[in-house]
C-alpha cells in the first residue's frame, strides 16, 4: 500500500499520525507525511525518517479581517499544491488526524477520488475533520461522547494510536505514592507552570515530590518559580520529556496534573488518575468535554482554569493521594475505557480501502 498521512501542527495530531505511519512501514508499505511548513510535523516526521512535503497551511481566521482573508488565500494555495503533490504521488489512501495542516491535503484527496480515513482524538470534532467526515471511508474516534457532538457522522470508536514504546511499558508501572507528574501538553502550559509549584509549596503537600514538564520556552521561568519558592529539593523541572523519560514518569507517578488534550489517551493506557485543568481557549471547548468524560468515570478531578488556584490544586491532589481505594477504582475504570488495539484497527481499515 502507498499511504499518505497528514495532521498537525501540534503534537496531539502529529503523534497518532506518526504511529500509523510507523505501523504501515513495518508492514512494508510506502509512507510519506504531508503537512504544513509552519507546524511541528515536518521535524517530527523527518526524525522518524519519513519523506515530508509541507504546504503553506495555516489556521483559518475570521474572514471579516485582513488576517482572515490572508489565511483563506494561504489555504487555497496550500490546497492546490497538496492536490498536485497527491496527483503525482498517487497513493492508495490518505490517513488524517485533522488540524489546520490536514485540511488542504484531505480536500485534495477528495477532489481526486483518493480514499481517506479520518481519526478524531477529541470529544468535539475539529472543523477540518467535520467538513470531510461524511465522505471518509471511516471516521474513527477516541472518545465515546464524539457521537453526541457529531450525530450526523457515523463514528467508529477504536481508541487512540499511542506510541508503541509507551504501550509496551504499561505492565512495568509501579507508582510511587509521593510522586506527582505535571504535563501541559507538547508545548507545556504557562498557567500550570505558575500555579502547580505554588500548590506544592503549601503545607498540605510538603511530603510530596513533583516532576514538571514545563515546555522548552517556559523552562527557565518555571525553574525560577521553583527556586524562589524554596522547593527545589523535591520539585524537578524538565523542559521536555523524551519518550524514555515520559515512559519512566508514567510508570512512577501516582497522579498526573495536566491539560485534557492528547495526554488523556496515555493516562487511560497507564491507568493514572488525574487533576485536569482544560485549556479554556480550546476549539469548541473540546478540552472541557474531554475532561468531563474522565470525570464521569471517576478517573479525574476537573478544575476550570478560573478556579484552579494553588489551594484548589493542592486539595485535589491530596484527595487522590489520601484515598487508596479511590485510586484503585480510577485505575480499573481507565483500563476498561482504554482500547489497546487502535493502531491495528485503523491500519486494517486503511488496508481495506485499496
Amino acid at each position: 500500500m502507498k499511504l499518505i498521512v497528514t495532521g498537525g501542527g501540534t503534537g496531539g495530531h502529529i503523534y497518532p499520525a506518526l504511529e500509523i505511519a510507523k505501523h504501515a512501514r513495518a508492514h512494508g508499505d510506502e509512507v510519506s507525511y504531508f503537512g504544513s511548513v509552519r507546524g511541528q510535523e515536518g521535524k517530527a516526521s523527518e526524525r522518524e525518517n519519513f519523506p515530508f512535503q509541507g504546504f503553506p497551511s495555516q489556521p483559518l481566521y475570521s474572514l471579516r479581517s485582513l488576517r482572515g482573508l490572508k489565511s483563506a488565500m494561504a489555504l487555497l494555495k496550500a490546497r492546490g499544491l497538496a492536490r498536485a503533490a497527491l496527483k503525482l504521488a498517487n497513493p492508495d489512501a490518505v490517513f488524517s488526524t485533522g488540524g489546520y495542516s490536514a485540511g488542504p491535503v484531505v480536500s485534495g484527496a477528495r477532489s481526486l477520488g483518493i480514499p481517506y480515513l479520518i481519526h478524531e482524538a477529541n470529544s468535539v470534532p475539529g472543523r477540518s475533520n467535520l467538513i470531510f467526515a461524511k465522505e471518509a471511508r471511516a471516521f474513527t474516534t477516541l472518545f465515546k461522547s464524539t457521537e453526541r457532538f457529531a450525530p450526523e457522522v457515523r463514528c467508529q470508536r477504536v481508541g487512540q494510536p499511542v506510541r508503541s514504546e509507551l504501550r509496551s511499558a504499561v505492565g512495568k508501572r509501579s507508582p510511587e505514592p509521593d510522586l506527582v507528574l505535571c504535563i501541559g501538553g507538547s508545548q507545556g502550559s504557562e498557567f500550570l507552570n505558575g500555579c502547580v509549584p505554588r500548590a506544592f509549596a503549601g503545607s498540605q503537600l510538603l511530603a510530596v515530590r513533583l516532576l514538571i514538564a514545563s515546555g522548552p520556552k517556559n523552562f527557565e521561568t518555571t525553574q525560577k518559580v521553583v527556586t524562589g519558592l524554596g522547593i527545589g529539593d523535591r520539585v524537578t523541572v524538565w523542559p521536555y520529556l523524551e519518550t524514555d523519560e515520559m515512559l519512566d514518569a508514567y510508570c512512577r507517578a501516582t497522579v498526573v496534573i495536566g491539560r485534557s488534550g492528547g495526554t488523556l489517551a496515555e493516562l487511560a493506557m497507564f491507568g493514572i488518575p488525574s487533576v485536569l485543568v482544560p485549556l479554556p481557549t480550546s476549539a469548541g471547548d473540546h478540552q472541557l468535554h474531554n475532561a468531563e468524560e474522565f470525570v464521569d468515570m471517576n478517573a479525574s478531578i476537573l478544575l476550570n482554569q478560573a478556579d484552579a488556584t494553588p489551594s484548589a490544586v493542592s486539595d485535589a491532589v491530596a484527595g487522590w493521594l489520601g484515598d487508596a481505594g479511590r485510586l484503585e477504582s480510577a485505575q480499573i475504570a481507565l483500563h476498561a475505557w482504554d482500547l489497546p488495539d487502535a493502531t491495528e484497527t485503523i491500519y486494517g481499515l486503511l488496508s481495506r480501502t485499496k
